[in-house]
């Protein structure tokens, strides 16, 4: 059995990448699945064969429809989903819980009470003693966009057990005492983006403390309440017998509460909740939300591959069609929420087991919105040479391209090869799952990178060394 929070679904609580940008050896032959597909074959397809329950449901030409599947099948057929009944299951959404976070700060910035150069030190001046420079320098833009230094949680926690523990146990008190204690990343930000549940927590508690009030009390009052998301709460009272029943693979699961970490991952809600919140953002400066659902979406940052909103992960480029997203995970429940502005649609996908394979619904419209080339162009076998070797991206990922036969092969760090199909000069596509690569050359005309595209997003790397092994049929 996998542990809770070990290092691969850490990732997506830490990261949100929902997948890895290179699908080992291009096994998900994704399903032709896009935002208009049926949401109970969306839902189908992202609970695979895991137990628990989950819910798709989508937006598109103003109308709301709904999806779920359920495993095991329930003994009588389960009623429609219908958009206000009060039978909608509820989830815990994860760190999607950041979106709100992030609009909250975007809703103070359009009222011109902070700005997203403020800083940690001024903001909690007189409030918390001992903070370090380095700390007290970070401004609420790094913080709202992962590029403030800030460690993924407090006293070097990364996951496992202690990652929970903390999400539960930390109230402001410890919360203030251990921003006291708070080594950066790096020696001053801005870095790198690098995903903190600390940050962002660290955020909503210096919202809560510009206004005098509790994060809670901001989300209901500024959000919630006039949107009429009755169903998106921390506290369940009488709404937790509504909670899917949360698993991780085969094993039942305990809700995740928590207190001073609440801005990061906090809220449980509905599919119906969440199409209102992404309707409210969809209608723009002329919605009920006002200029800050526009501000919401602005980029403000690069991160990974690609931007970042107020808190709001950004694929695609301006000028081109652009995908706003964010994924949580939790002990028990597992959240995809997407925006697409250009053609008026949304999706929220809420499942009660963390490890439903709803990446492979993700992979699918990220192809579908971003589709690549897939016509072969041939390419001399003896050219192939010039594309061997290691291709770093950062400190942790590197691409290794290697040649087998008369095929290009490439492989990220820790997964296996997969086939390269030429479409171009210097140009290579693994088809299955819509990542292009296209080499770039130097002096001599030699091989010295490569940039990785896929559904949006756009990783640069450079080579740094041939590969010590050529892979075997």
């Amino acid at each position: 059995m996998r542990p809770l929070f070990s290092a691969r679904y850490h990732r997506w609580f830490a990261a949100c990448l929902l997948l890895a940008l290179l699908a080992a050896n291009a096994a998900a032959q994704l399903l032709p699945l896009t935002l208009a597909s049926d949401p109970a074959a969306l839902a189908k397809a992202a609970l695979g064969a895991e137990r628990g329950t989950l819910v798709v449901g989508t937006l598109r030409n103003g109308k709301a429809a709904y999806g779920a599947a359920y495993n095991p099948e329930p003994p009588s057929t389960p009623r429609p989903i219908e958009p206000n009944s009060a039978e909608q299951p509820m989830f815990e959404i994860g760190s999607v819980t950041k979106v709100f976070t992030g609009l909250l700060l975007a809703q103070a910035v359009e009222r011109g009470d902070l700005k997203l150069d403020d800083t940690v030190g001024k903001l909690l001046a007189g409030k918390v003693e001992g903070l370090s420079p380095p700390v007290a320098a970070v401004t609420l833009r790094q913080l709202v966009t992962h590029t403030g230094c800030m460690p993924v949680m407090a006293d070097g926690v990364g996951g496992g057990p202690a990652l929970a523990e903390q999400f539960r146990t930390f109230d402001k008190p410890m919360f203030w005492a251990a921003l006291t204690r708070i080594k950066l990343t790096a020696p001053a930000a801005p870095c790198e983006g690098n995903y903190s549940n600390f940050g962002m927590a660290l955020l909503g508690q210096l919202l809560a403390e510009r206004y005098n009030t509790s994060w809670g009390e901001l989300v209901r009052a500024r959000i919630t309440e006039p949107l009429g998301m009755n169903d998106t709460v921390i506290p369940l009272g009488d709404k937790a017998s509504r909670m899917a029943p949360a698993f991780a693979g085969d094993r039942r699961q305990q809700l995740l509460d928590m207190l001073a970490y609440a801005p990061a991952s906090a809220l449980r809600s509905t599919a119906a909740d969440m199409l209102t919140f992404s309707r409210a953002i969809l209608a723009g400066a002329s919605g009920p939300l006002g200029p800050a659902a526009v501000r919401m979406l602005t980029p403000l940052a690069r991160y990974e591959g690609a931007e970042i909103g107020y808190a709001v992960m950004v694929r695609g480029t301006e000028g081109a069609r652009r995908t706003y997203y964010h994924a949580g995970v939790t002990e028990g429940y597992r959240t995809l929420w997407l925006l697409a502005p250009d053609t008026g649609e949304a999706m929220i996908v809420l499942s009660s087991n963390t490890r439903a394979p709803m990446q492979s619904v993700f992979l699918a419209i990220g192809k579908s919105r971003y589709p690549v080339s897939t016509l072969e162009v041939p390419v001399d076998p003896a050219r192939l040479e010039d594309y061997k070797g290691e291709f770093r991206v950062n400190k942790t990922m590197s691409l290794t391209f290697a040649v087998r036969g008369a095929k290009l092969l490439v492989r990220e760090t820790g997964r296996g090869y997969s086939a390269l199909l030429p479409t171009g000069n210097d140009r290579f596509v693994v088809a299955s799952i819509g990542a292009q690569f296209v080499f770039r050359r130097g002096d001599g005309n030699a091989v010295t990178g490569v940039s990785l595209s896929r559904g949006g997003s756009q990783l640069d790397a450079r080579r740094v060394g041939e590969p010590v092994a050529v892979p075997q049929e």
